[in-house]
């Protein structure tokens, strides 16, 4: 039988719970719920045959100054508590309530899949269902708030990292009388993180080309991107390799995750560990308090672009192999694995097979790298998608400088043609925006466009420079040079007799990117 509900209207007066009592109590029946509002009472009854249930309501009904005698679905408070629940369970945190006891009054279903249950927790003590530090149970019984504290709990599934927060719940006097604690897992932080900050993506047709070279690369990297395999995306500098990095995550299942990209080569060798792997509370002088995740933790099922991969020095080489090997990470001081789900998309401009033969790349990790070689081929090997990127580029300024260039002259386009742009891409770009600048009516001519083997003594003004300037543009065209040649700051440093710092200086100073 059923459990029967009621609502009672009636004209207010006193009594009226009385006499509703009595004729229940005089049938032999038990009330199982009693709910008074201003002018109705909600009634629920323990369950009864038919016959003896009509004739309680109809004696109900017969009361003086009842008018109205309905069944409902739900009570008052039933309703309110199923749609509290209801509440509690839409929400991405997990949330638990717990007594002053520590005993687990409310757990919703987001906590039951982040501490991988399959039972309601409700009446067991907080710590036997949660492995939390002791210092963070003694907070919360204390009646202590608690932020965004980061925390591993062991689950049937292994460790997991969590992030706890916890308000106290007072009494009337202002004592404490439980707490409420929402949790999340640190990866779904990081994904919510992402898909807040993250930058517009590209995807492959973004990628201008008009050549059969490129469109067979491109059909190449979008096949690929389909799976999970590491990737090495090999060619020169300016060729394009992060713009084809972005391209395959944005193609790949992984889409909706983070994309992480790490250039190697502007990472001294005593951060790259710290920012790759991260490191634990007071590791070392000056760590963030609690520690800090790495770039592998942040890119958490979604995709971590290491660009200039052969820079990294043999120590993170090996850490790098066990993450590829193991699909784990292990913060630096600390012994615990922190598994990770992450696709590496790699990316070089040098002779990783020289290196390897010369010791200076551990040959097991350039295997497991390679598995998927794609090369992008420099472009004075495809230069019929020279036109379409000169195209692409006076639209990309106009909107920039807000002009309104219609196009270029075939001389010029010539002069662009004929040229073999050892800086690929890159420096067509950048000879682009020169010319974009300078150029004073609604096409670009032959004498807007100044590419670096130009003498550079002169503008085409005859205006001769100061020797500033002049000083200024010799270190710049030396230090395009040796980043040309070297293929990163390391590397250019050693080139020119300076420091690696003296390089990052006169990187921003100039405004040149390694990309």
């Amino acid at each position: 039988m059923k459990k029967y509900r009621y609502r009672i209207r009636f004209k207010d007066r006193l009594g009226m719970v009385r006499d509703i009592s009595e004729i229940i109590a005089q049938e032999g029946a038990n009330i199982v719920s009693l709910e008074v509002k201003q002018g109705e009472i909600y009634l629920q009854v323990e369950p009864l045959p038919q016959k003896r249930l009509s004739k309680i309501i109809q004696r109900i009904s017969l009361i003086p100054d009842v008018y109205e005698v309905t069944p409902v679905e739900w009570m008052p408070q039933e309703l309110a508590e199923q749609q509290l629940r209801t509440v509690i369970n839409s929400v991405q945190e997990g949330v638990l309530s717990v007594n002053k006891n520590l005993i687990i009054d409310t757990c919703n279903d987001t906590a039951m899949q982040i501490l991988n249950i399959n039972y309601s927790p409700v009446g067991k003590i907080l710590y036997e269902v949660i492995k939390l530090p002791d210092e963070i149970v003694e907070s919360i019984a204390c009646g202590e708030s608690l932020e965004q504290k980061e925390v591993s709990i062991n689950s049937s599934r292994g460790s997991v990292r969590i992030m706890i927060n916890s308000k106290p719940i007072l009494d009337a006097k202002g004592e404490t009388a439980g707490a409420v604690l929402t949790i999340m897992k640190m990866s779904e932080i990081r994904r919510l993180a992402h898909s807040l900050m993250r930058p517009v993506m590209v995807t492959f047709d973004d990628i201008i080309h008009k050549s059969r070279k490129m469109s067979g690369i491109i059909e190449l990297a979008k096949t690929v991107a389909k799976g999970d395999s590491t990737i090495l995306l090999r060619g020169e500098s300016g060729t394009g390799k992060e713009l084809f990095a972005r391209a395959i995550h944005m193609e790949s299942p992984r889409r909706e995750y983070p994309f992480v990209v790490v250039n190697c080569a502007a990472i001294p060798d005593t951060l790259l560990e710290s920012e790759l792997f991260g490191y634990a509370d007071g590791t070392f002088t000056g760590a963030k308090r609690g520690g800090r995740p790495g770039l592998f933790e942040f890119a958490h099922k979604g995709t971590i672009f290491l660009d200039e991969i052969a820079e990294i020095p043999p120590h993170i080489q090996a850490k790098l192999l066990r993450v590829l090997q193991e699909g784990s990470v292990r913060r630096l001081g600390e012994m615990e694995e922190i598994r990770v789900d992450v696709r590496i998309i790699a990316a070089t401009n040098r002779p990783l097979e020289t290196m390897v033969s010369r010791g200076d790349f551990r040959a097991d990790l350039f295997y497991r790298l390679n598995v998927i070689p794609i090369y992008l081929p420099p472009l004075r090997e495809h230069k019929e998608d020279i036109p379409a990127l000169v195209d692409h580029f006076i639209k990309k300024f106009n909107q920039k400088f807000n002009k309104s260039v219609q196009g270029i002259t075939p001389e010029a386009l010539k002069l662009i043609m004929d040229y073999s742009w050892p800086g690929n891409i890159r420096e067509l770009e950048n000879v682009m925006e020169r010319a974009m600048n300078l150029c004073k009516d609604h096409i670009i001519k032959t004498k807007d466009i100044i590419i670096n083997s130009t003498p550079f003594l002169f503008l085409h003004s005859e205006k001769y420079l100061l020797l500033k300037e002049i000083v200024e543009e010799t270190e710049k065209e030396a230090l395009l040079r040796a980043l040309s040649q070297g293929g990163s700051a390391r590397k250019a440093a050693k080139i020119l007799g300076v420091s690696h710092t003296t390089v990052i200086k006169k990187m921003k100073k100039y405004g040149i990117t390694l990309e």
